[in-house]
């Protein structure tokens, strides 16, 4: 089976100090790979590494040429107060596909209709960015990750300041998604993305890779990988203590 993206014994880091090492991971199509862990476990540098915006200290990281990335960070790092509307947002992810000069084109604008329908904002095309709630802003970041048609989509903790109400609208649509492209999805709600997730790495300091989405108190002890499992809604619940 092809293999869209592979990182192997992989060392990373910043000014010469590794925070990741030994990274062994293989991305496949129609993955969705659950990443979880401590704070300060690596995650954010894991990230960096597969979007290219560091280099690997040791190893290699070989991505396939149809390799195309959608990226959404986290919503915190926005500023609300910019001047955008929101259909000019989702156009703008289209600038990382093309020559940032070309003026968008007439399927460019018909491509943010039909992704501002599939999230549900078409009445919010012509707001300014200012007026949204964190769910309708996860939606127009989503929006903005998909319209270069990535094959890979990467979320860095999308639920984290969205409502509870647009959460579980938000998995519904990447359980969607994953039907046509890989996803990776960093998040602390271990509980909730179990039930979504086919397969769970776990970083800190290194990667453990568990090629199913069953997690254990003793597989997170096995790996070193000091989370609490939390869910909500009708997921059934399991309390992990520290460890």
């Amino acid at each position: 089976m092809q293999t869209l993206l592979q990182l192997s014994g992989v060392m990373a880091g910043y000014e010469n100090q590794p925070i990741l090492k030994g990274v062994n991971l293989s991305v496949k199509p129609l993955d969705f790979v659950g990443i979880i862990g401590p704070n300060g476990g690596g995650k954010t540098t894991l990230l960096k590494v597969i979007l290219g915006l560091i280099q690997p200290m040791q190893g290699v990281v070989t991505r396939d040429r149809s390799l195309r990335i959608g990226y959404l960070p986290q919503i915190n790092t926005i500023d609300k107060r910019f001047p955008i509307t929101v259909e000019e947002v989702v156009l703008s992810g289209r600038y990382a596909s093309s020559s940032w000069w070309k003026k968008p084109v007439l399927k460019d604008h018909h491509r943010v209709e039909e992704l501002l329908d599939f999230v549900g904002l078409t009445a919010k095309r012509k707001a300014p960015i200012g007026e949204l709630s964190g769910g309708q802003m996860q939606r127009v970041f989503l929006s903005r990750a998909l319209i270069s048609q990535p094959n890979l989509l990467i979320l860095d903790e999308p639920n984290t300041y969205v409502d509870k109400s647009f959460e579980q609208d938000l998995y519904n649509l990447l359980s969607d998604l994953n039907k046509e492209m890989g996803v990776l999805l960093v998040s602390h709600d271990v509980g909730t993305i179990s039930a979504l997730v086919k397969t769970i790495a776990c970083v800190n300091g290194g990667l453990h890779y568990h090629p199913t989405n069953k997690i254990s108190n003793e597989i997170l002890q096995s790996y070193n990988c000091p989370v609490e499992i939390l869910t909500h809604g009708t997921v059934p619940h399991r309390v992990v203590k520290n460890h």
